[in-house]
């Protein structure tokens, strides 16, 4: 079960965008989902792989809808639909060199989402949305180097190829962040350098046609970013050797809620 997140039950209308006002819907029942599974998990001295191979139904799929009012667009969300993504998954565990250690993952699935109808509370007009399909897929990569003992960095890719929604589609994005992290004295003292989405890429673009009206929308939570941050660790971080063999003796209760 999936339930609707806080801004899509809040009713309050948003005018900050002149052509869009946009809103919850207080009435939106939850989606629940029934899913089919099969996993497969291999591994190596320094290597690890794992598939799986799943199938997910779900009812009452949230969707943003859109409607024209008085010549403005209106949105909001609603029960709509039903889909089925039918899909397969890899992640890949690899350490290289000694200096190199990759996380890949490749999500492939078919999605297709039923047709529809609802209703404009404005006009009392029935609207139908287009059963439609697509292959999609998503991949991601995380990368941890060691360049000497005191100096490591990292870098994250993220693709998601475009998607489905209920009246158009999601155009595809990308984004690349990286980080550096260097010691000083003995490692108590550490300099931190990281950039979010270094190519300012990150940027979700869709097209959505309804009665009236065609929109291309693009909007991002931000652009690029650069942090630094500099700390120092006073005395001694390490556990005890007594406390390190207090939990080595006595099992671990919240490992299950660590993976």
């Amino acid at each position: 079960m999936n339930r609707p997140r806080g801004r899509q039950i809040n009713p309050y209308k948003d005018f900050s965008d002149s052509t869009t006002i946009s809103y919850g819907n207080p009435d939106l029942a939850p989606q629940y989902s029934s899913a089919l599974e099969l996993n497969y998990v291999k591994s190596w001295d320094t290597q690890s792989l794992s598939a799986s191979l799943y199938y997910h139904n779900t009812n009452d799929v949230i969707e943003n809808v859109r409607f024209v009012h008085n010549g403005v667009i209106e949105s909001t969300y609603l029960n709509v639909a039903k889909s089925q993504n039918t899909g397969l998954e890899l992640i890949s565990k690899n350490r290289l060199f000694r200096i190199l250690s990759l996380t890949s993952s490749l999500n492939m699935y078919y999605s297709k989402l039923d047709s529809a109808t609802f209703i404009d509370p404005y006009n009392n007009q029935t609207i139908g949305i287009k059963g439609s399909s697509n292959l999609s897929w998503s991949a991601n990569i995380l990368a941890n180097f060691m360049l000497s003992k005191t100096f490591s960095g990292q870098i994250t890719g993220e693709y998601e190829s475009p998607e489905l929604v209920a009246q158009g589609t999601q155009d595809a994005n990308f984004s690349i962040d990286l980080g550096f992290r260097k010691t000083f004295l003995d490692r108590k003292l550490s300099l931190s350098l990281n950039v979010r989405d270094l190519l300012n890429s990150d940027r979700h673009r869709s097209t959505i046609s309804g009665v009236g009206f065609t929109q291309k929308t693009e909007n991002y939570f931000h652009g690029r970013m650069f942090g630094i941050s500099l700390s120092y660790n006073f005395g001694n971080m390490k556990p005890k050797q007594t406390e390190m063999k207090k939990q080595g003796d006595s099992p671990d209760i919240n490992m299950d809620s660590m993976e």
